[in-house]
């Protein structure tokens, strides 16, 4: 082994999640060691974020500078996640989103972020604002900063994690990590699709390595897809500046191929929420994937935007905040600034952009193996079946919670020294790519696997395809994964290696996530089956929990954990379920 690291607890991220439960861990004494796979701060969603931080706005109101609803409460917060959660919310979790966001808003102010615009019950900052004040925290309370590490297998013995194989991607080097507890705060697995608006980095290796470890995953079906993002030209691909304007701007038109405003056919109430609140990722991405099927798309799958009858002053006052002088996270928009002015259109759809399933957690953030930690979008969390509420506050409040509550497992666990042969094993298999004379390109595999996800598992599905799907990533793993092989041999930053390391973690989630669709026969929240589309309150209101059996996986159903409100009853077609969520909103405004 090139290098041995020893630690008390290792957060795996380096994303708002990873740094909130290092700094949680730090603060309880023990020794924390951060493993993040890219650039410190700037790899992971969290940079890519708009960024929104939701939480009660009588809470809000009582922060010095923070308007906030005074009317709006804890338990309207509640009512509204688990009602736009279409009632599959881990309710434990959903207390403990609202209980800890004025709390973790506080200390994001201390920190030193900057707030641009606040509504009645939520923030507007920016994804790098929250990242360089949680790098700035982190430093200060002395957590050990790794970057370019990433993780490739977790180690256990006896039931519970006691350390994991790294590879440094800029020497190409191993490490051995030992620990007695790890903070599992990976993000989600966007790579798996194309169209996507998350970062290249985030490929699912913590949900993949947690659940080979003997952690469960639950709910790995609901995939949110982002609305009106950037389809053309190539170089904004996959930015969510449209969406962002669209929501800011409130509204725009939106035409299929035939110039048809083809939201017009829908109910006027679920437009109407469903453009203006952010129902808008699960509405329109419904929307616009039927305007596809029906042969009625873009050349590359979407629809068009433009400003419509939305005032272009408007568009400017928005623009000003959101992207000045029309940059938006480094990529010049300024002829789209021009197309807007004059009414326009630009190509936009749907891509993958939040993963609402994930590792299963109890309220403490524990998995199933004994010192496994997750918090953030790697974990089950307490969204259900459609996140409206932010993931910001998400990753905050659960990495604050997952890192005090590991460091006090850590302060009891000693540490072990993983098994030799355990080490080389997962090393050798690592390096397989690398020493293989002659095979398939990694890069090519993946883009096909990616198109291929993002056309079965995408907002629409229907077991035939899924099944096709199913059938297609068999094959991928029999057949095509044992014969990845890299062209350069160089172990120094080497991303085609990197691409047939993760391509396997890649490929594992989507069978997991392809065959909890195809079991799951209704429709809820994002999981939409046109060959089952009504949301069957009576048999569906269970979470589909994934463990590793054999050679495969068991999928077996969970009641939803409920503590106050209490779940419905009967059978209802998809759009008419998704209007009666919405008009059940309390009477607090904004977009959440």
């Amino acid at each position: 082994m090139d290098r041995v690291i020893e630690t008390d607890v290792l957060v795996v991220g380096g994303g708002g999640a990873g740094f909130r439960a290092a700094i949680g861990a730090r603060q309880r004494g023990v020794r924390v060691t951060l493993a993040s796979k890219g650039p410190l701060a700037r790899c992971g969603a969290t940079p890519m974020a708009g960024a929104d931080f939701t939480l009660d706005g009588r809470s809000m109101s009582q922060i010095e500078g923070l308007a906030g609803d005074p009317n709006d409460s804890p338990e309207k917060v509640m009512n509204d996640i688990i009602t736009q959660g279409c009632f599959l919310n881990n309710q434990k979790l959903v207390e403990q989103y609202i209980r800890r966001a004025p709390q973790c808003l506080r200390e994001l102010i201390e920190w030193g972020i900057h707030i641009k615009i606040s509504d009645q019950r939520m923030i507007f900052t920016t994804g790098t604002g929250i990242m360089d004040a949680l790098l700035r925290k982190a430093r200060a309370v002395g957590v050990e900063l790794l970057e370019d590490i990433t993780l490739l297998d977790l180690v256990t013995d006896d039931g519970a994690v006691i350390g994991a194989l790294g590879l440094d991607v800029r020497s190409g080097d191993f490490i051995e990590f030992r620990t007695k507890a790890v903070v599992m705060a990976s993000g989600g697995w966007h790579k798996a699709f194309w169209p996507t608006t998350g970062m290249r980095d985030l490929a699912g290796d913590g949900l993949a390595m947690g659940y080979r470890a003997g952690a469960a995953l639950g709910n790995m079906e609901f995939i949110t897809f982002c609305c009106n993002v950037f389809l053309s030209p190539p170089a904004w691909m996959g930015s969510i500046a449209p969406y962002v304007l669209s929501l800011l701007a409130g509204g725009g038109r939106l035409t299929n191929s035939l110039g048809e405003e083809f939201l017009q056919k829908y109910d006027p109430y679920t437009v109407k929420v469903g453009i203006t609140t952010e129902w808008n990722k699960s509405f329109i991405s419904h929307a616009t994937m039927r305007e596809v099927r029906e042969g009625k798309g873009s050349p590359n799958g979407g629809v068009y935007y433009s400003r419509g009858d939305v005032p272009w002053e408007k568009i400017e006052q928005v623009a000003a905040l959101m992207c000045p002088d029309w940059r938006y996270k480094a990529i010049d928009l300024s002829n789209w600034g021009q197309m807007l002015k004059n009414n326009e259109p630009v190509e936009v759809g749907s891509a993958a952009e939040y993963f609402d399933g994930g590792l299963v957690v109890n309220d403490r953030f524990e998995t199933d193996l004994r010192g496994l930690y997750a918090a953030g979008e790697c974990a089950l969390g307490a969204f259900g079946a459609n996140r409206v509420f932010a993931a910001i506050t998400e990753m905050l409040v659960q990495g604050a919670d997952a890192g005090d509550n590991a460091a006090c497992y850590a302060q009891t666990a000693k540490i072990l020294a993983p098994g030799r042969e355990t080490l080389f094993s997962l090393q050798a298999a690592a390096e397989e790519p690398l020493r293989r004379s002659d095979g398939l390109n990694p890069a090519k595999v993946r883009r096909i696997v990616q198109e291929a996800a993002h056309k079965n598992l995408g907002p629409i599905r229907n077991r035939e395809e899924l099944e096709a799907f199913r059938g297609f990533l068999e094959n991928v793993r029999r057949e095509q994964l044992p014969n990845l092989a890299t062209q350069s041999k160089s172990r120094i930053y080497n991303k085609e290696w990197l691409d047939a390391l993760e391509l396997g973690n890649m490929v594992q989630l989507l069978e997991i996530a392809t065959v909890s669709a195809l079991i799951r026969t209704e429709s809820r929240g994002v999981h939409y089956r046109e060959d089952c589309p009504l949301t069957d309150n009576d048999q569906w209101l269970v979470e589909n929990v994934v463990r590793r059996a054999g050679d495969g996986f068991e999928i077996t159903p969970r009641p939803v954990t409920v503590t106050g409100m209490a779940l419905p009853t009967g059978k209802t077609p998809y759009l008419e379920f998704m209007k009666k969520m919405m008009a059940s909103h309390s009477d607090t405004g904004g977009k959440h």
